[in-house]
């Protein structure tokens, strides 16, 4: 069990800026757009919006009120159910910080965009068109022909890795009397420059048809497991559960404080934000489709292609303010992942070590950043891309959330059980959930993460080598997930002071 004196939120707004700031990142810009137009539009979002009050919301109230609860983070709360299920609380914990350990090269990917779009670096016009992917791969990833080619790290990625780790060391050593404030400032901002690039999107040329791809409706989609797949998983991943931060969240919460109006508010809120950066989004993918003469299929993409190859061709093509425009959403897109970056860290990886083994929280917080950083150093180079944001990210963002959320649910639901739960966080919640939320918790939640895992996932990997790498490349997603689960063992067998063992 984890001290009785623990560090609280300041205020509650602290603590709801936190938590947006923590589901809210790179995802919500460059990944559910793009999901939305490839499955069916407003079918998607129905199906979305099931995820979430389904998914989502009962997991966020079970993350937090287990948190809270137990006054800890996410392996103290599973010692606190028993210890044989210590182990289930770890493994979160290794799947946050592998994946902080990529996110943060990303974000450096990010800062060197911001320098890169004070001079438009990829190109103007048609030079900035044809131009943008030989930058992104070429000049700035330097990408290799596979994984098998890791060469070396790129300057330019280890200088901003190295900026990036500091700024999380800065807001996290001091914990939530940091967190708090910091989180509230950098959302405001987000929000802010995401509005800026919304209406300087819906005002371009072509945005309306673009955003009629955005919202045309297909229902018949509806029919399709991989709408129910997409929908799902994009659920799981942006809410930013199944990484452990949301226990140690939970846990700062004061005694009398809310927990199910909170869950609601994070959960909408983010899904909110996502909408809106839809709007940004296929307003500028409209704008290049009227001003390249092109289909859509050969603007909208997703992931890494959007942020980092279609904005800077719109950037390129923009009627004026260029420069200015760029600066504005490689910036925006900064400030989400480090929102989610500093919750990796020290709500998924600084906070379970401390209570643990009763570390001080600032060399907790120098370990965590600097072997982070050491790691990321891996990604920076010619084969980073393929081992950070594919291969490890298959392993631990995909398999490592969905398994270990599902596995969650049904230990919380059935040993806690739920109906303790659900007691537990009405007594101090503004309205009171129904006996709906244990079905959810023992039933529904972990059958739709494991649907995922076995229809998104084991279908198309086991038979196949993933993403057509060579097999031993694919193979280290298993590989990963394995020592993973060895470690998670190894730290629920050991016996510290941290819990008074």
């Amino acid at each position: 069990m984890a001290e009785l004196t623990r560090e609280r939120w300041g205020k509650r707004s602290y603590f709801i800026f936190a938590a947006l700031g923590s589901a809210i990142g790179l995802g919500n810009l460059w990944r559910f757009p793009y999901l939305s137009y490839a499955n069916g539009g407003g079918a998607f979002l129905v199906a979305w919006m099931v995820g979430l009050l389904a998914i989502g919301i009962p997991w966020l109230i079970l993350e937090y009120g287990m948190g809270k609860y137990f006054n800890s983070s996410a392996p103290g709360v599973f010692e606190g159910i028993g210890k044989k299920w210590e182990w289930i609380g770890w493994w979160p914990v290794w799947v946050a910080f592998l994946i902080t350990t990529y996110y943060t090269v990303v974000m450096a990917w990010t800062l060197r965009y911001m320098v890169a779009a004070g001079t438009v670096e990829w190109g103007m016009g048609a030079a900035g068109t044809e131009g943008a992917g030989d930058f992104f791969f070429g000049t700035v990833l330097g990408l290799s022909g596979g994984p098998g080619e890791i060469g070396a790290p790129l300057p330019a990625l280890l200088i901003g890795l190295v900026v990036v780790w500091v700024i999380i060391f800065l807001v996290v050593y001091k914990g939530t009397a940091v967190i708090g404030p910091v989180s509230k400032v950098v959302m405001i901002v987000a929000w802010t420059f995401l509005g800026i690039l919304v209406v300087r999107g819906v005002t371009l040329v072509g945005a309306a048809q673009g955003l009629n791809f955005y919202l045309e409706t297909d229902w018949s989609k509806l029919a399709s497991g991989d709408v129910w797949f997409a929908a799902f998983s994009q659920i799981a991943f942006t809410l930013s559960l199944g990484m452990a931060g949301m226990f140690a969240y939970g846990s700062f919460i004061k005694s009398r404080g809310d927990v199910n109006n909170n869950a609601l508010i994070t959960g909408f809120g983010n899904c909110a934000t996502s909408f809106l950066a839809g709007f940004a989004v296929f307003s500028i993918v409209g704008f290049l489709m009227q001003s390249l003469s092109i289909g859509i299929e050969e603007v909208a993409s997703k992931s890494v292609g959007l942020a980092f190859i279609t904005w800077p061709v719109a950037i390129s093509m923009l009627p004026a303010g260029n420069a200015f425009f760029g600066i504005i959403f490689f910036l925006c897109l900064f400030l989400l992942g480090l929102s989610s970056a500093y919750f990796l860290a020290y709500g998924g990886v600084i906070s379970p070590l401390m209570d643990k083994f009763g570390w001080s929280r600032t060399k907790t917080a120098l370990g965590v950043c600097v072997i982070g950083f050491l790691i990321g150093i891996l990604f920076t180079t010619n084969g980073g891309l393929y081992w950070g944001a594919d291969i490890l990210d298959r392993a631990v963002a995909f398999y490592g959330l969905l398994i270990t959320g599902a596995l969650t649910c049904l230990v919380v639901g059935w040993g806690f059980p739920a109906s303790r739960l659900r007691e537990y966080v009405n007594g101090t919640s503004d309205f009171r959930i129904g006996p709906w939320f244990d079905v959810m918790v023992k039933f529904v939640v972990p059958a739709a993460l494991l649907f995922v895992v076995v229809y998104g996932g084991f279908m198309q990997d086991i038979p196949n080598s993933y993403s057509g790498y060579p097999r031993w490349a694919s193979n280290a997603i298993w590989g990963v997930l394995i020592v993973t689960l060895v470690f998670s063992f190894i730290m629920g067998k050991m016996k510290t002071k941290g819990r008074g063992d």
